[in-house]
Parts: C-alpha cells; sequence; structure tokens
C-alpha cells in the first residue's frame, strides 16, 4: 500500500517537466518555419552586362535567401532576349514581376528591394576594318596563281568594325566562283563565333599582275608572216590587256596575222594563225587509224589549212567530203 501511495505524486511531478519541455520544442519549432518562410531578396541592380543571348534575373540582381536552392531557382529565372552586341535596353521592376510569375513563383516567396530599371548592355568582341583588310590580304597571297614579283594588291578601301557575341572569334575568306584575280575583285568574309555564322560582309580589292606580253612592233598586214623583227616584249598590268594576249614570243613566231595589226597593239591569239601547208585543190592521204586498223586513202583539200587545223576533204574513193585534222603539208588525219 506504501508503495502504490507514492506512484501517483512521482507521475505527477513528471507530467509539469514533459509540458515545459514540449512548449519549448514547439517555439522552436515555430522560430524554425518562421525563418524558413522568409522571402528572398531581389535587390536590382542600377546596371549589368550580359554576354549570352538570353538576360537571366541573377545577371541583374543580387538574390539574398536563406534557401539556397529558392535562390537558385530566381537566379535563373529568364528576363528575355539580350540586346544586340554592344547595344542595350532597360527592364523595369514589372517586366521582372511578370516574368516571376510566368515562371510559377509565389510573390509570397520573394520581396524585390528596388524600384528599377535597370540598364543591361550587351557585351561584344570586335574585329576591327584593319583585321579584315590584312585576312583578305592574306588570303590573296596564299591563293592567286601569280607570284609574288608579279603581283601588286593596292590598298584595300574598307573602314567597318564589326561588333560579335562574346566567344571564340574566327574569320573565312572565299573569293568568287571563276574569277581570274585580275582587277577589281570582291571577296566574301564570313565571320563566326565558336563555329557559328554571324556576320558577313562583302570587301572589295585590287590586284594588278604585271607580265611580259607581246606587241606589235611594227604595223601587220593580213596573211604577213610573223618574224622576230615585227614584235616586242613589254611588261604589262593583265587587268588592263586582253584575256588571250599572247605572253611568249614562240606563241607567233613562224605564223601569220589573220588580219591587219596596228603597231604597238597587244597581240591576241585570235589574231594569229599558222600558215596553210595544205591549200584548196591539193590531193592529200586521208588516214584514219585506230589500234587494231590503219586505212589510208586519197583526198582533195576544200581549203587552206596549217598544222593541227581542221579541214573539209572530199575522199575521192566514196565521193563523200569529211573533216580532217593536217598532219603535215601530204596528210590529214580523221576521227576514228
Amino acid at each position: 500500500m506504501t508503495l502504490f501511495r507514492t506512484a501517483r505524486p512521482l507521475r505527477q511531478s513528471i507530467r509539469p517537466k514533459l509540458l515545459v519541455y514540449g512548449l519549448a520544442l514547439t517555439g522552436l519549432l515555430s522560430s524554425w518555419i518562421a525563418m524558413a518562410a522568409e522571402p528572398a531578396v531581389i535587390d536590382l541592380r542600377s546596371t549589368a552586362q550580359v554576354d549570352g543571348e538570353s538576360i537571366l534575373l541573377g545577371q541583374v540582381a543580387e538574390i539574398v535567401s536563406d534557401n539556397s536552392d529558392q535562390a537558385d531557382v530566381l537566379r535563373n529565372v529568364e528576363l528575355g532576349r539580350a540586346p544586340l552586341p554592344g547595344q542595350s535596353l532597360l527592364i523595369h521592376r514589372s517586366q521582372i514581376e511578370m516574368r516571376l510569375k510566368h515562371n510559377g513563383v509565389d510573390p509570397q516567396q520573394y520581396r524585390i528591394a528596388d524600384q528599377g530599371p535597370i540598364k543591361v548592355l550587351r557585351n561584344q568582341e570586335i574585329i576591327s576594318a584593319e583585321q579584315i583588310r590584312a585576312a583578305v590580304e592574306a588570303f590573296i597571297k596564299a591563293h592567286a596563281p601569280w607570284s609574288a614579283d608579279q603581283m601588286t594588291i593596292r590598298p584595300i578601301h574598307y573602314a567597318q568594325d564589326h561588333g560579335l557575341p562574346c566567344g571564340r572569334l574566327s574569320i573565312q575568306i572565299t573569293a568568287p566562283k571563276h574569277t581570274d584575280w585580275l582587277g577589281a575583285v570582291p571577296f566574301k568574309v564570313i565571320m563566326r563565333v565558336d563555329g557559328r555564322e554571324v556576320k558577313r560582309t562583302s570587301v572589295p580589292a585590287y590586284i594588278e599582275v604585271w607580265q611580259e606580253v607581246i606587241l606589235a612592233g611594227k604595223p601587220l598586214g593580213r596573211n604577213q608572216p610573223i618574224t622576230a623583227g615585227d614584235i616586242r616584249a613589254e611588261r604589262m598590268n593583265l587587268a588592263r590587256v586582253p584575256a588571250n594576249a599572247v605572253v611568249r614570243k614562240d606563241q607567233v613566231l613562224g605564223r601569220r596575222a589573220n588580219r591587219s595589226i596596228a603597231v604597238n597593239s597587244v597581240l591576241r591569239l585570235d589574231q594569229v594563225d599558222s600558215p596553210p601547208v595544205v591549200r584548196k585543190g591539193d590531193v592529200v592521204q586521208v588516214l584514219a587509224e585506230s589500234n587494231l586498223l590503219r586505212i589510208t586513202t586519197q583526198g582533195v583539200a576544200q581549203g587552206d589549212a596549217g598544222i593541227g587545223e581542221r579541214i573539209r576533204v572530199l575522199n575521192m574513193a566514196s565521193k563523200k567530203k569529211i573533216h580532217a585534222r593536217v598532219v603535215d603539208a601530204q596528210m590529214v588525219q580523221v576521227d576514228y
């Protein structure tokens, strides 16, 4: 009976202490909940700089929060596209609030500490006009079919700098298709950032190529044979002479003018031809030949022609006219 009586007061003494501990724990939990529920502070900067295509909240504001996950979410909220490289724009507080709402952020979870607006500048890398001129000149020297002592590149007149997005810059130069690399040539310049094309432009350059060409040293008449005393060589800018100008003496010596040519004229390949070795009415051997067969017959030339030129020939056996190439004064050859 004594033990039973003393047990009740013991339980009664423990109960108030548990109550006190429970109240203390509840207060601590309440404080922790209050701390965890404290909204993040978004402190807007007056100015900000960005490199990429988009603007993130963390680039234009300082995010203060006890919750690191919450802070990361806010920092990565996209506010919109960045301006062009080297340009700027303003972001207002209302835009930020709208983007936060669009991203499902509860207004109770944050507090914006400033009114804004924020001036956002897009950083840029500059490719200068000087760099572009140097790149085009280097490309011409590396790819033109002329030797360094033949070629002169006039000063390239290009004065525009280009602001590009930040990254690894490269310049690609291309020449027009079928260019003869003479005179005014427009080169295409493609600018890339991290391998992606971001800008292209055209840069004109003027290329002078100096080479000896053959001129008539005296007036030449039609069908006049050309000798060494009839011609002279002169170093000239190829951009100012015909594309088919004669550039070696052996291209005209022993041949004849096929028209009248004025003194000091640049000779052209179409102004000269070989003197005829076969004339109209000559009897010639007509050769038709393959790997297995060789056939000859007689024919009559229907016109005048020099070695290597084509002529019509009357086949005396078949009485048919055929086309053949002059081999020499006695023989012509047909394709077989």
